[in-house]
């Protein structure tokens, strides 16, 4: 192979990797609201007050708006923190603003989820998701 053969290579491997790398970067910004000015609207999720359904909306709350950022079950994702060793996530009025108003690098999520899903979502990381000890 000759020597001009091989730059064109590393030169179209390079830019196919800068490429990837831009897409990826950009389609983790955009699942975690990263410069979307328009919200995604989440599946509308009715609290109820059996404990067994309100974990389970919950669940599907957290699942539908928080994971691509804060990984499964709050475990630390791409761009939030892991909310299983967090002070904060064992808070719930913390926890309630946070989601609502946002803060750092987390949008605020008060145009997309109604009260009671808020409500309901932060319950559950208090819950189910914060540190236990």
């Amino acid at each position: 192979m000759s020597r001009d053969t091989s730059e064109m290579r590393s030169s179209r491997t390079a830019t196919l990797l800068a490429v990837t790398v831009l897409a990826l970067a950009a389609g983790v910004a955009s699942g975690c609201g990263g410069g979307d000015e328009e919200a995604t609207t989440a599946p509308t999720t009715t609290a109820t007050t059996e404990p067994g359904a309100q974990v389970a909306s919950g669940a599907q709350l957290f699942k539908s708006n928080c994971e691509s950022c804060h990984g499964p079950n709050g475990a630390g994702g791409h761009v939030g923190p892991d909310l299983q060793k967090s002070s904060v996530a064992e808070n719930l009025a913390q926890v309630e603003k946070q989601v609502r108003n946002g803060g750092g690098a987390m949008p605020p999520f008060s145009d997309v989820l109604s009260d009671e899903e808020i409500d309901t979502v932060a319950q559950y990381v208090v819950d189910e998701i914060a540190p236990k000890g």
